[in-house]
């Protein structure tokens, strides 16, 4: 569903020249919101920042005459989450909303991390 709301939202800033976050959000929010009802508005919100990222990016390529594509190539998809989608769990999960409702994410942590929780580190409180 991500990759789907994201290449959406590429064509639609580069088709109609939108370079602002500001922009992108007030065009396509309540649209996104209406295609999938069932995903968390957040991500409605964050894949906005994420498409205009990459719109910029190309812009900026297409400048320097790195590229003669018409829209950008959509290759690899990072699922971008802010503080409402995700939560700690512990310390070694995390909790994402999803479609589904919360599902629990296990992580593989290495021992820096665990160097640093065995000394006294704790989680910053804003995430919590």
């Amino acid at each position: 569903m991500y990759r789907n709301m994201f290449e959406q939202l590429v064509v639609h800033a580069i088709e109609k020249d939108i370079r602002s976050f500001v922009k992108l959000k007030a065009s396509r929010y309540s649209y996104l919101k209406e295609l999938y009802p069932s995903l968390p508005s957040h991500y409605a919100y964050t894949v906005c920042q994420d498409a205009i990222t990459r719109v910029k990016s190309f812009h900026k390529m297409k400048k320097m005459g790195r590229t003669d594509r018409r829209y950008p190539l959509v290759n690899k998809i990072s699922v971008w989450l802010d503080d409402h989608l995700w939560r700690m769990d512990g310390l070694a999960s995390i909790r994402i909303a999803t479609h589904r409702g919360w599902v629990r994410v296990e992580l593989e942590l290495n021992k820096l991390y665990w160097k640093y929780v065995n000394r006294g580190w704790k989680i910053a409180s804003e995430l919590d």
